[in-house]
């Protein structure tokens, strides 16, 4: 069939047309009502199509300008309805009102031509009301959204923002690849629905930068600054190379969405999680249920958490109403002894009914308190493998500056192969506090501190020798205690003497005169060396 080329009144360009009877779907026939004179034409009682490349229509050819002062809105919602694939040229597009994404736009995509927010080339999408931007519709399904903007403000002195950059709180399946999204007033973008693909993308300085819903993932991308960069609202999500910092009441919120919403099965891997900019107590992540769905099954690991910026108060994770959350492989740092009593870092974890809760093979830098909180109404903690350096210190006074702190009188604590080191000299840290002696498994952890207390029991204190003081211990059921006086802080860089009172079946220390280790036999009430010989 012929072709005719035609000049776009709108772009200035050169466009072909194909003539032809049919529409798109070479099933439909052409009609004068399709006739608008951008996609369809009839020209000397022929018809003729556009011929489109990938599919794709330009806003401009629907009459938007990009000029930073036109309201684009129609334009923009003309190109949308044609049910192709939509470009957006560099430019700035005003919005004033909120843009419907249709059922018949499933599949199809919106692109710009940069998402660098210093770059004048980018596209950027806009308002200079107090408006969402785009809003998907019930049945929509699957669209891209890629390589382009959204700004809350016109520009920046606006004393007016837009509210949402994208709501879906109806249609699934949304893309977003290299977009940017700053300065609304609610969200950058909020989802009620699942299976939500994110990657490069950038929040910024939105009240909520995302909420995201059931079974999606996000990798290699930023959420920053306003209330909470990003909130995590159902379960089964996955996040790879992550940034979320700088929130003003929290970095990553993990909680349901409502007391129908369930919250099992997230991961989160390389997650860089920075501080909170609050004058009090705040924390990076929060992991919280409700009565009626509590969050279960969390794992963040291979990750980094940061509270370097001074001038807060922060914790670094608060669960409560959450079960089976596992820390692996987390580099944690503090503010340690740059801290101050109005800028300090309070808790590496802290658990409120909270139970099933692993914190494994990290490095625990710098936290000036209880590292490890294990509250009320939490059980069966695990804690192996970690180190622990230079926590409890400085800012902490008494028993906050216990490095684990179990509450409960049967926390079922499990305290295994970790190491406790303090290099300040300050006499204020120790390792363990807990209600009872019953509430902890304490098995192969290396201590090495100023204070002799190593272990402590508050429900002893009535006795000098219940305190715990610079003892190791290899079986979890024979818990021991060692009189301070018997075993003072002078032998605990050089090894263990070997102590007189309150000794159980297979307490296990080094001996620091015969420079191996002994245990107690309480059978026959002596020291035994590892093969059986009295000592």
């Amino acid at each position: 069939m012929a072709t005719i080329e035609l000049n776009d009144p709108f772009t200035g360009e050169w466009t072909c047309f194909l003539e032809t009877a049919h529409a798109y779907d070479e099933t439909t026939d052409i009609d004068d009502n399709m006739c608008d004179d951008i996609i369809y034409k009839k020209i000397n009682n022929k018809y003729y199509r556009r011929i489109l490349v990938d599919d794709t229509v330009n806003v401009k050819w629907f009459g938007a300008k990009g000029d930073g002062e036109t309201d684009d809105t129609q334009a923009i919602k003309n190109a949308i309805r044609s049910s192709h694939s939509v470009r957006l040229d560099p430019g700035q597009y005003i919005i004033n009102s909120t843009i419907q994404i249709p059922m018949e736009f499933s599949g199809l995509s919106i692109s710009g031509s940069g998402s660098d927010i210093w770059d004048k080339n980018s596209t950027i999408l806009t308002t200079k009301n107090s408006n969402t931007l785009f809003k998907g519709v019930a049945g929509l399904n699957t669209f891209k959204i890629s390589n382009l903007i959204f700004d809350g403000k016109h520009n920046s002195n606006a004393t007016t923002s837009g509210t949402i950059a994208m709501d879906f709180t109806e249609g699934g399946g949304l893309i977003l690849d290299r977009v940017a999204v700053k300065n609304f007033s609610e969200y950058g973008l909020y989802s009620k629905r699942g299976l939500l693909r994110i990657e490069n993308c950038y929040f910024r300085d939105n009240k909520v930068g995302a909420q995201i819903y059931s079974d999606s993932s996000i990798s290699n991308s930023e959420f920053a600054a306003g209330d909470i960069p990003l909130r995590l609202v159902a379960g089964g999500n996955r996040l790879v190379n992550v940034w979320c910092n700088s929130g003003k009441i929290s970095c990553l919120d993990i909680e349901p969405l409502d007391t129908n919403t369930g919250h099992q099965n997230t991961s989160i891997t390389n997650l860089y999680i920075g501080e909170v900019d609050s004058p009090t107590e705040a924390y990076a992540i929060r992991i919280r249920g409700n009565d009626i769905k509590r969050v279960q099954q969390v794992q963040i690991s291979n990750s980094f958490f940061v509270h370097a910026a001074g001038n807060s108060i922060n914790g670094l994770v608060y669960a409560d109403k959450a079960d089976e959350i596992i820390l692996n492989g987390i580099n944690v740092l503090g503010r340690g002894l740059y801290s101050t009593a109005s800028d300090y870092t309070s808790h590496f974890i802290k658990g409120i009914n909270s139970n099933r809760i692993t914190i494994s093979s990290s490095v625990i830098n710098g936290i000036n308190k209880n590292a490890i909180y294990q509250g009320s109404n939490c059980y069966d903690w695990e804690i192996f493998n970690n180190l622990f350096n230079n926590c409890g210190d400085h800012i902490a006074v008494n028993d906050e500056g216990a490095n684990i702190y179990v509450a409960e009188t049967l926390g079922r604590t499990s305290v295994i192969g970790n190491k406790f080191l303090v290099a300040s000299g300050s006499s204020v840290p120790y390792a363990a506090y807990v209600s009872s002696i019953d509430s902890l498994n304490w098995d192969n952890n290396f201590i090495s501190y100023p204070n002799a207390i190593i272990v402590k029991d508050p429900t002893y204190t009535g006795s000098s020798e219940n305190n715990f003081s610079g003892s190791f211990y290899r079986n979890g059921n024979d818990f021991k205690t060692i009189n301070k006086a018997a075993l003072t802080a002078s032998y605990f860089d050089h090894g263990f003497v070997r102590p007189n009172k309150n000794l159980k079946h297979a307490q296990f220390f080094y001996d620091n005169n015969l420079r191996k280790p002994i245990w107690y036999d309480g059978l026959d009430s002596t020291w035994k060396d590892s093969t059986g010989t009295v000592v």
